[in-house]
């Protein structure tokens, strides 16, 4: 009996035609195939995690959190609006101590859906015409339009204190800044 096992011929398939080499070789095949187009789509397409300047920012944050207190100590408030016929910005400053001469505002506002640019700031020096009343030409913001603006970021600053505060429809509306609480 085990002389007819043995004359019979074995057959042999083609080692690319073996089932197991299939499930051997075919699931960590995927893996690294899988692995490589992950590892190319983040290498083309990452952003930065961490800004260059990441340790002046850090630094800054204490100055920011200074000057909020300092704004809460001499209880700022604001009032903004916007001239449009002598394209002209105007702000009213509440507070229980003289005011510098001038102030610097800043305005930050999206670029829009068509734009490539995330973030447009501008900064527009505010001069003191009477106590506690400043007025900016708008002009001096190097090509600001507000025409399709409906938010913006606002932060009144000098080297002392800041208010800052969001401006729904510049266009229609006043802007009221309080201290940061």
């Amino acid at each position: 009996m085990n002389s007819s096992l043995l004359s019979q011929k074995t057959k042999k398939d083609l080692w690319y035609k073996e089932p197991w080499l299939l499930l051997v070789v075919g699931g960590p095949l995927i893996v690294v195939c899988a692995s490589i187009f992950t590892g190319a789509l983040a290498w083309h397409g990452s952003d930065k995690v961490v800004a260059e300047d990441y340790y002046k920012q850090g630094l800054m944050i204490n100055k920011d959190l200074l000057r909020d207190a300092k704004a809460r100590e001499l209880q700022l408030s604001a009032s903004i609006s916007l001239d449009l016929a002598a394209n002209r910005l105007k702000m009213s400053v509440l507070a229980n101590k003289e005011l510098p001469d001038t102030v610097q505002v800043s305005l930050a506002s999206s670029g829009g859906r068509t734009s490539s640019v995330s973030e447009v700031i501008r900064r527009l020096p505010m001069k003191q015409i009477r106590p506690g009343e400043y007025e900016g030409d708008m002009n001096a913001a190097s090509n600001f339009s507000l025409a399709s603006v409906k938010l913006l970021h606002v932060k009144v600053e000098t080297t002392e204190w800041r208010l800052t505060g969001d401006w729904f429809d510049p266009e229609q509306r006043l802007a009221h800044l309080t201290a940061a609480k």
